[in-house]
């Protein structure tokens, strides 16, 4: 009986190294999921698995004890070890198989070609394809157009989904209220990666920014990783008075924060590797309804997202002239944010799609 049905209430076991209780956006997401899911006739079942050789047989015997009382087996990588744990359950619980991908398995970015790690990817991804009931990933992970149909012959559209953007919650934004600052203030939220996505040029933009406008009031507040070479970076810069730098907070605060500034930063980088992505926090900043200043490559799938929906000032790596040229032009006004309407971006619209995967295999049995 469908889940969807509201006649009975289905279980997925959800196979996964995210602990719901943990402060960070993986556990956000599918504590989201969860709640989304009972409001379509599912509860979701969680089968915690520490990615480590012990805890992978660890997470198989927990998974075969839940699977009982469970419907449909969803396993979720990253990392790839998740989804041995998921066919294993399956297979010997006689479940059905739903092989989640966040993240790529082959095409990976990190993954050298012609590596052993490769040619081990190449073979569970392969076997996943063949054994699993539905493969589903979401739009703006780093694969390739048609990649399953293309790599595979055998696999069908009945059998691979593509999900939605996974999107920003909706309804939980537009219940937070913003943050109120006294000041300009430009917020970012997230992760760097040490030559990859890095601040230093939007720090020197900054500084080119304060030296045009020196009796500018404004505040940049970052919110998650730095060190001390961005510290000193801030220094040479001349804005120590300007840029704050904080840990990590609870989702709900960072939203709270994200709505009451006046822009938000996002950096991408140039790494061709990272062309195609779309990384949740844009879907946040999104939901966020701020004007973003993004660093990245111009030809990015990020870049084009951010002009076709009127959501922000994209601006070249390397060119801290062009950023301090945004923050300027959202500062007077010469920038209009004039968002697309509509919920094409939401939580709501990916987690129906994937309720609706869900909802198949039942009724394919």
């Amino acid at each position: 009986m469908s889940g969807q049905s509201g006649e009975e209430t289905q279980t997925v076991l959800l196979i996964s190294n995210v602990d719901f209780n943990d402060e960070n956006g993986r556990a956000e997401k599918f504590s989201t999921r969860e709640r989304l899911l009972r409001e379509r006739g599912w509860e979701l079942k969680l089968c915690y698995v520490n990615p480590t050789v012990w805890g992978v047989l660890i997470g198989v015997l927990r998974g075969l004890w839940l699977v009982r009382s469970a419907d449909v087996v969803n396993s979720v990588c990253n990392p790839p070890h998740l989804h041995i744990v998921g066919g294993v359950v399956s297979k010997l619980g006689r479940k059905p198989w739903l092989a989640e991908f966040r993240d790529p398995l082959v095409t990976n970015p990190d993954v050298e070609t012609g590596s052993v790690s490769e040619r081990l990817r190449k073979y569970l991804e392969s076997y996943i394809l063949r054994e699993a009931n539905s493969v589903v990933w979401y739009d703006g992970i780093q694969l390739p157009e048609n990649y399953f149909l293309n790599q595979y012959p055998d696999a069908t559209n009945e059998k691979v989904c593509q999900l939605p953007p996974i999107g920003y919650e909706k309804e939980k934004f537009s219940q937070i209220s913003p943050a109120e600052y006294e000041s300009f203030s430009i917020v970012y939220a997230g992760s760097f990666y040490e030559g990859w996505i890095e601040p230093y040029t939007f720090i020197e933009g900054v500084g080119e920014y304060i030296s045009s406008n020196p009796e500018a009031d404004l505040d940049v507040f970052f919110y998650g990783d730095w060190n001390s070479e961005y510290d000193t970076a801030v220094e040479q810069a001349g804005v120590e008075e300007s840029i704050h730098h904080h840990p990590f907070v609870p989702h709900e605060e960072i939203v709270k924060v994200m709505k009451g500034a006046d822009a938000l930063l996002y950096i991408g980088g140039a790494d061709p590797e990272n062309r195609r992505n779309l990384p949740s926090k844009l879907y946040d900043y999104i939901g966020a309804g701020r004007p973003i200043i993004a660093i990245v490559d111009l030809d990015f799938r990020v870049a084009d997202l951010i002009r076709e929906q009127g959501i922000g000032i994209v601006v070249p790596p390397e060119s801290p002239e062009d950023v301090r040229d945004a923050i300027e032009r959202i500062r007077n006004g010469d920038y209009r944010y004039d968002p697309v309407k509509g919920d094409e971006l939401t939580r709501e619209r990916s987690n129906a799609v994937y309720t609706d995967a869900l909802d198949r295999l039942l009724t394919s049995e």
